[in-house]
């Protein structure tokens, strides 16, 4: 009998095998395709003055230290000699870690607004992917976007790509760290700012770690920062009926992002007369969303406490 020959199998254009780099229509792929958009453009405006950021003191205290330390770095190098120890003096890398809501975004456009450059926030969706490669190109992506725009690079949220490398031999967590040793790459050729963000500083990559000049941690505010935040978010005083003192003890462990969202919705809730000559925010109306936004997070921690017992972790 003739031998029959296989048919070839036609792989569509964007098909990724295990073997990524042997696969030419993937090469032919890379080859003519212009680098993927994995962020945005963020233009810093003058609200974002890191000098009129609500912050605790060692915060601003930490990030202004950083941006000196760029801005006096040719006095650095001709009293210090340090580039013969930090050869990229532009470089500037800060973790910026703690709850959400804490000002690390808006201290991220203060950076940017100080230093005249615009910021450039990664989309943490469009880099990762689930194409062996694919991810680790996301990530030379955005830094040549930074480069290319002159912009401080902000990953928000980045704890995937932050973590601790793993050695179960499987290729998951083959491509897991080859992601990692790329993004420690692109962080040692790139000569600008970058500012990383997180919740789960306790799980980051010792290799990362070295990388990092600041870790500054981000806090909810205390007492006397909850007045002021009540104050900065109710930017009309005359129709205001409230008592901040009480205000800020009523809201005690509230992020400020709560806290904007407190005054922007008795706001919206002051204002359902049909006549805007009697709209007011009053005190009653603060202290109900307060009470609304305790609620949704003792209910929320009461659901990630089922969850967590389903599936088996202590709570």
């Amino acid at each position: 009998m003739p031998t029959r020959t296989a048919p070839e199998i036609e792989l569509p254009p964007d098909a990724a095998t295990a073997d990524d780099h042997r696969n030419p229509r993937r090469r032919r792929r890379d080859e003519e395709e212009p680098p993927p958009d994995v962020g945005h453009l963020v233009q810093p405006e003058p609200r974002h003055d890191l000098d009129k950021m609500i912050l605790h003191p060692e915060v601003k205290t930490d990030i202004l230290a950083g941006l000196r330390a760029l801005e006096i770095r040719a006095d650095l190098d001709r009293i210090w000699n340090l580039s013969s120890i930090q050869p990229q003096q532009g470089r500037c890398i800060l973790n910026f870690y703690g709850p959400p809501g804490t000002g690390k975004t808006r201290a991220a456009l203060g950076i940017a607004l100080r230093l005249g450059k615009p910021l450039y926030q990664v989309d943490y969706s469009a880099v990762i992917s689930k194409y062996l490669g694919d991810t680790a190109k996301h990530i030379k992506a955005a830094f040549a976007a930074a480069r290319d725009h002159g912009a401080v690079l902000f990953f928000d949220e980045a704890d995937s790509l932050l973590s601790k490398r793993v050695s179960t031999g499987e290729s998951c967590s083959t491509s897991i760290n080859q992601n990692r040793n790329c993004l420690m790459q692109e962080l040692d050729r790139f000569d600008g700012v970058v500012i990383v963000t997180t919740n789960l500083f306790e799980n980051y990559d010792p290799a990362l770690l070295r990388r990092i000049q600041r870790h500054i941690k981000f806090r909810n505010p205390d007492a006397s920062m909850r007045r002021e935040l009540f104050a900065l978010h109710l930017p009309n005083p005359d129709r205001v009926q409230a008592d901040y003192v009480v205000l800020a003890a009523l809201s005690r462990g509230l992020s400020g992002g709560d806290i904007l969202n407190v005054c922007v919705n008795a706001i919206h809730a002051g204002s359902m007369d049909a006549d805007p000559e009697k709209w007011l925010v009053t005190h009653e109306l603060l202290a109900n969303e307060i009470a609304k936004v305790k609620k949704a997070r003792t209910q929320h921690a009461g659901e990630t406490g089922k969850v967590r017992r389903r599936i088996g972790f202590d709570v």
